[in-house]
């Protein structure tokens, strides 16, 4: 692709405005842009910056009662801001098409799957009905939906989330438009799934004359899968630059800014914590299971769940949507209550105890949960919200409980001005760091961490990931940082254990398992894994490790290896017989008998079937 071919879409200074207060605001205020054929574009910005406004502009489709206040989107030849909305619904479809972020929100909830994307295709061509269902398969088939001839008469709720995600890429491609508007197309997906939508979505292009927008936060995405980056800023595109360049030496201050921890992060791995450091937390057989209403089956979302973490160290546990993963961080803390479980703290063992007993330790453990919004009582002031546990685990004067406030307000990072304020109105990134302060107030020695950075913003994430190593070291304090994001383990923890369908199916420090997975299931995550480093894109590397297939119903589980039916490698022994957790001679524990006969284990856990 030649940066001299004629640009397939030229956007000019253009300017959207909603009406506010006698004025209109302008969240794109001077935006300019081209992208060409064959070339995938990345647009970054902080939540709220503009992006889905901008991306949809250039549609001509702006949310009322907003509108296009000036600037030109020339396409084809044809100024999009001047054309009627009759004339706008002819290019959109057959000449530029969207994915958005809620594929269930966007999809109707009344016609069946297969019926929306028919409809798509027939609009811009003079196909039967017939041919509508035949090319609905083909699409279905295209972007990797097993059995295509069933699901097509699926309604959208009897999708999950990848494949609802799937059948919109499908409708959207399905009219083969020449322009590909991608609205944070992989958000909520799982690695392994947003990987190969990513890579079939890339893959079009560079089989046609098409290109694509890519609009996103994900800067593994971009650095994987765009040839140019644009960041948007203040309503302007503050930088464009190839991709290689981009990462290498941003430009603008913004730029180099959410890029900071990608670049702080190097090649180096996190210190590992002294071997002689007592273990804070010790968890056996850790089992939950959740009745299925009106049955006698059960969901078994935890077996043999098995994990010590030491004082002062961090550890990782990753996998994909439905593994366990929060399930096993409730427990700890005893949130939940789980249905067998030996798990020690500081060498008591408070699984066996009710809540009423447990409250004593609730100074000393402590949980954040994923959404910064749902996590605090939006009547209640900043300062109610973190003396509260204040009140409830501490024997303080109310001037002892006003001062500590304060300190963890500064801990964080945040200026104590905001403890008179209310959540509303205060972003993710902050409502976070006070959830986070809320937790360390009663100076507790161990933190669960449930998917903390997953709804923030780049620059909110890179820094709310440095306060966390930060307050680490400073207070000596022990993690298990819940995520799916491989980046912030890499650089946060000096653990981590991989989690499959409920169980531990690796374990080892973070410099084993990156460098060197054992489990089947651990390298397809690490090669799924969109690291931000365009010397290694996942497109001039393709994945041999790809799993194909669902995972396995937790309501019915397989006799052998979970991982069997979706595993390259996987034999008649790996589908009849239960797989031991092994530690091998270097410490690193696996749940695979093909990786535990590489070498002579240093010692064997007896063989457990979940449920």
């Amino acid at each position: 692709m030649s940066n001299l071919e004629k640009p397939l879409l030229d956007a000019r200074d253009l300017i959207v405005g909603y009406p506010s207060g006698g004025h209109y605001s302008r969240p794109v205020n001077g935006a300019s842009l081209t992208i060409r054929p064959r070339e995938v574009v990345g647009l970054i910005g902080d939540a709220g910056s503009g992006k889905s406004t901008l991306a949809l502009a250039l549609m001509g489709l702006v949310q009322a009662p907003g509108r296009i206040l000036g600037g030109s989107v020339e396409f084809g030849g044809q100024d999009l801001t001047k054309l009627s909305e009759d004339e706008l619904r002819a290019f959109r479809g057959r000449d530029i098409s969207a994915i958005v972020q809620n594929p269930r929100g966007a999809l109707n909830p009344l016609i069946r799957i297969g019926e929306q994307i028919s409809n798509a295709y027939r609009a811009h061509t003079r196909a039967t009905p017939a041919e509508g269902r035949a090319k609905a398969i083909e699409m279905l088939t295209m972007v990797g939906i097993n059995d295509p001839e069933r699901r097509v008469n699926a309604y959208a709720h009897e999708l999950s989330g990848g494949m609802a995600q799937r059948a919109m890429i499908a409708m959207a491609l399905a009219a083969k438009p020449r322009l590909l508007i991608a609205d944070e197309p992989t958000s909520g997906l799982d690695v392994t799934i947003q990987a190969q939508l990513l890579d079939q979505m890339w893959q079009t292009v560079q089989d046609t004359e098409s290109a694509i927008l890519l609009v996103s936060q994900d800067l593994g995405a971009i650095a994987n899968y765009c040839d140019r980056v644009l960041a948007l800023h203040d309503g302007k595109i503050v930088e464009d630059a190839p991709v290689r360049q981009f990462f290498a030496m941003p430009q603008h201050d913004y730029s180099k800014e959410i890029l900071g921890l990608h670049h702080a992060q190097g090649d180096r791995f996190p210190e590992q914590v002294s071997d002689a450091a007592n273990d804070i937390l010790e968890v056996e057989k850790l089992r939950m299971e959740f009745p299925v209403r009106n049955s006698d089956n059960v969901v078994h979302a935890v077996g043999d769940f098995r994990l010590n973490i030491k004082a002062g160290e961090a550890v990782g546990l990753v996998g994909e949507s439905g593994s366990g993963k929060t399930t096993v961080g409730r427990c700890l803390v005893r949130l939940l209550d789980p249905t067998e479980s030996i798990i020690r703290f500081d060498g008591f063992d408070i699984g066996s105890l009710d809540q009423r007993s447990m409250r004593k330790f609730r100074s000393r453990i402590q949980f954040v949960f994923q959404d910064p919004f749902d996590s605090v009582n939006p009547r209640w002031s900043v300062s109610d919200i973190l003396i509260e546990p204040l009140r409830q685990l501490a024997d303080m004067s109310r001037a002892e409980r006003r001062k500590r406030a304060e300190e963890v307000m500064e801990l964080v990072g945040l200026p104590v001005e905001l403890l008179e304020r209310k959540p509303r109105g205060l972003g993710a990134g902050i409502l976070q760091r006070i959830n986070i302060a809320r937790a360390l107030i009663c100076e507790p020695e161990f933190l669960v961490l449930d998917e903390p950075t997953s709804v923030l913003a780049p620059r909110a994430r890179n820094a709310l990931i440095e306060l966390l190593g930060k307050l680490q070291k400073e207070l000596g304090i022990a993690l298990l940082f819940i995520t799916h994001d491989l980046t912030t383990v890499r650089y946060l923890c000096q653990r981590v254990a991989v989690m499959y369908l409920g169980q531990i199916v690796e374990e080892g420090s973070v410099e084993q398992v990156f460098t060197a997975p054992r489990h089947p299931y651990s390298q397809a995550l690490l090669e799924a894994h969109l690291f931000p480093d365009p010397d290694h894109r996942r497109v001039d590397h393709p994945s041999d490790s790809a799993l194909d297939g669902e995972i396995p119903s937790p309501i019915d589980l397989p006799t052998g290896c979970y991982l069997a039916s979706r595993c390259p490698h996987a034999d008649e022994t790996c589908r009849s017989i239960p797989q031991n957790l092994s530690v091998l001679s270097d410490g690193q524990t696996v749940r695979c008998w093909k990786a535990e006969h590489e070498e002579e284990p240093a010692e064997m856990a007896p063989a457990t079937k979940t449920g």
